[in-house]
């Protein structure tokens, strides 16, 4: 039988009898019951390896949305949880603060960097989580008459031509940005928009001595000579949440715990204490 014929070619190949026929029954010899037992380990580590390789390629794609102000937040929050989750794989999108609140809910995103908001949990039914007040500084001119002061008093930066991002998607921030100078006594009444994308972090209007601008620390490593950033007098700050789906995902959960490591860690927070917020509160 093919069986057989298999069996005496192994003998052959090996050089070994594995079995002993008599006319009632088979038996294994000692060589061929060491060769079963070393096959079967062979066989059960094979076997584990491809378990391994199938679980490695099933790695969970979050993706982060964030916005024009906090790539740099939403890259840490993304590499403290690859760490602690080594099959995550997340990915970066940026998008304004509504967008990326819907995108949250609809289980689009993951997670997202967004505006502080309010009634956002029970609202869009996702978890919210304080993560950055993130210190917003002025853009000048190099020419300015307090590019060299180190700061620029509030009263001085709202009496300026401010550039503000383009609406429709700016709309948000605008408003928030209004109302931020309008409570410390201040109204931003000369304005102009970003004619080329809604954040341009190239200031161009800027450089060129037409307006002045917010902005936060990460838009200056991308600036030519003829700009210069100096903080606020007093200090402003742009209060950011990280809102997560609900409920979470293993890997939304890994970058919960991964936002809030990091947030305690690097003290985000100075102007608001640390609290989340479910869906139900």
């Amino acid at each position: 039988s093919p069986l057989s014929r298999a069996i005496r070619d192994l003998e052959r190949d090996l050089g070994v009898t594995l079995f002993v026929r008599t006319t009632r029954r088979v038996a294994l010899t000692p060589a061929a019951e060491l060769l079963l037992e070393r096959s079967r380990r062979a066989l059960a580590e094979i076997d584990g390896a491809v378990a391994d390789v199938r679980r490695h390629n099933k790695r969970e794609v979050v993706g982060i949305g964030c916005g024009p102000f906090s790539r740099t937040v939403a890259t840490r929050i993304a590499e403290t949880a690859s760490i602690e989750l080594p099959g995550l794989c997340v990915r970066l999108e940026e998008e304004v603060t509504p967008d990326s609140l819907r995108r949250v809910r609809a289980r689009e995103l993951a997670a997202a960097i967004v505006m502080e908001t309010p009634s956002a949990a029970r609202g869009h039914r996702v978890r919210i989580d304080a993560l950055r007040d993130e210190p917003l500084l002025a853009a000048l001119p190099v020419s300015h008459r307090f590019a060299a002061e180190g700061q620029i008093p509030v009263g001085a930066f709202a009496a300026e031509r401010v550039l503000l991002p383009r609406e429709p998607p700016g709309q948000v921030f605008n408003a928030w940005l209004r109302t931020m100078f309008r409570a410390h006594g201040f109204e931003l009444e000369r304005t102009t928009q970003t004619m080329s994308a809604p954040w341009d972090r190239r200031m161009l209007p800027v450089a060129t001595g037409e307006a002045v601008c917010v902005v936060v620390a990460e838009w200056t490593t991308e600036w030519g000579p003829g700009l210069v950033a100096v903080p606020f007098e007093p200090t402003l700050t742009f209060p950011t949440d990280l809102a997560s789906s609900w409920p979470p995902t293993e890997g939304v959960e890994a970058l919960v715990r991964a936002a809030c490591r990091v947030r305690d860690a690097e003290a985000w927070l100075t102007q608001r204490p640390a609290r989340s917020q479910l869906p139900g509160d």
